[in-house]
């Protein structure tokens, strides 16, 4: 099996930016780093149990002796053969054999800028016990750095620790083979189902380092159908999904612990007869919004239109954005006047039937994560129509958390998250049939003094209950 050098999540990428990883067991961080970097280990000599290791002078073992010096407690022929299966890259490539260099120092010196394939090991057993001295826990993810999942599941994440890494998808494979060297446990949000994924499971394995798998969405292939973007018609049928997510369960078996998002997520995971622990989505107290920058916004209500938000991530939800679409239509034939609207992110063609009868409609794509804080606070209310699947129910409420930060708060579908953290007329709304979305839209029109009070609440709700220390 190979692993290719391709677009996709954590592909291997240029070997000349890897830089040198500080050792984690010295260093603590204040703030989680994307890439850290700090300068190289001393030109020591290691001994790794009766073996005296006296570093060469070839260059081409510089990367793998760096290994061995982050993991003295591991034989060196033993890392040789846990980071690439040396017969399979022989065979691949006969003039490395013929060049007479080991597969490794080839691999990690030339091969990633040849853009050769990195022939895994697999699973090895064990020749010894480890011994991990390195404190840190090891973030990774294989969305890329400005993907939600990234931002919340890791970045976020681990500012609960004082000794961490963070890597996105993105992240060449130097760095990554590099951080689970001087880890003591790897939490891995979303595997993608990938040879390089694999391979860095597979090597954290190898090497003692606890293996902890991270979900923030339903892995249930029974229930396929109620996928986003198969019930969106997104070019993908149900057998595709299905079989998309039976191969992202396959890394299930590798996992010593895992961690999720949201309750309904623990629940189905319990059969695996694993630990489970639940680490709901946060946001960071220093991007809360400023009360006092609410209140002028809230003041200047009634000299206005009222401002409305919808916004999705991905174009994986047109039905349930239908939930929603019918109401805003019929509002924009009584009330053309009376708001405005703006969709965020990848939203399709959801503002055609709008601006039939109200050219108040603004479309804005996708942006990053603090230009998204900075469009909602500009807003009075954000619309979260999801519909009633056992997909939806899993999903964390983030959209509460990220408006009410900003002091804008919710209609929201009654899904188990939202209904946990919104309390109907206090601190936002839940609304189930397309009548009821009509009804609460057209209250909000005809007297949106009442803004003032929820949306105060729904960012005392965040403070409270969903927001990290720094």
């Amino acid at each position: 099996m190979t692993i290719k050098k391709t677009s996709s999540a954590l592909q291997p990428g240029p070997s000349g930016a890897s830089g040198a990883l500080k050792d984690p067991s010295t260093a603590t961080t204040e703030a989680p780093k994307l890439e850290p970097i700090a300068s190289p280990v001393g030109n020591v000599v290691a001994k790794v149990k009766t073996l005296k290791f006296v570093p060469s002078l070839d260059p081409n073992k510089k990367f793998v002796e760096q290994l061995m010096r982050d993991r003295q407690d591991i034989e060196p022929d033993y890392i040789y053969r846990c980071i690439i299966n040396q017969q399979q890259y022989f065979d691949k490539y006969p003039d490395v054999q013929q060049s007479g260099m080991l597969a490794a120092d080839h691999y990690f010196t030339y091969g990633v800028n040849e853009s050769r394939e990195l022939k895994r090991p697999g699973l090895l057993k064990h020749p010894q016990a480890f011994r991990i001295d390195h404190q840190a826990t090891l973030f990774l993810s294989s969305a890329p750095r400005r993907d939600g999942s990234f931002v919340y599941r890791c970045l976020f994440q681990s500012k609960k620790l004082k000794k961490n890494l963070v890597y996105h998808g993105k992240t060449e494979i130097l760095k990554l083979v590099r951080a689970i060297f001087n880890c003591k446990e790897l939490i891995f949000s979303r595997p993608e189902h990938n040879e390089t994924s694999l391979y860095l499971i597979e090597l954290a394995k190898n090497i003692g380092v606890k293996v902890i798998l991270d979900y923030d969405d339903l892995l249930v292939p029974e229930h396929a159908e109620y996928l986003g973007h198969v019930r969106s018609s997104e070019g993908r049928s149900v057998d595709a999904a299905r079989n998309n997510i039976m191969g992202k369960s396959a890394f299930l078996l590798y996992a010593d612990e895992f961690r999720c998002s949201t309750d309904l997520i623990a629940k189905a995971m319990h059969h695996l007869s694993k630990p489970v622990e639940v680490h709901k989505n946060q946001i960071l107290a220093s991007m809360v919004r400023a009360k006092q920058d609410c209140v002028v916004r809230l003041n200047d209500l009634p000299r206005r239109k009222l401002k409305i938000l919808y916004l999705s991530g991905t174009a994986t939800h047109k039905k349930d954005y239908s939930i929603a679409q019918g109401p805003l239509v019929r509002l924009a034939q009584l009330y053309p006047d009376s708001f405005e609207i703006t969709f965020l992110g990848n939203t399709g063609s959801h503002s055609a039937p709008i601006e039939i009868f109200n050219p108040h409609v603004k479309t804005v794509s996708r942006v990053n994560f603090d230009e998204m804080l900075t469009i909602i606070s500009q807003h009075d209310i954000a619309l979260a129509p999801l519909e009633n699947t056992i997909f939806n129910n899993a999903k964390s409420n983030i959209k509460f958390i990220e408006c009410g930060s900003q002091g804008v708060p919710v209609i929201a579908s009654p899904r188990d998250e939202f209904k946990a953290a919104i309390t109907h007329g206090v601190n936002g709304w839940l609304c189930e049939s397309q009548n009821e979305w009509f009804t609460q839209l057209e209250k909000l029109i005809k007297d949106p003094k009442v803004l003032h009070r929820v949306s105060l609440k729904a960012r005392e709700s965040v403070i409270k209950q969903h927001v990290l220390g720094e």
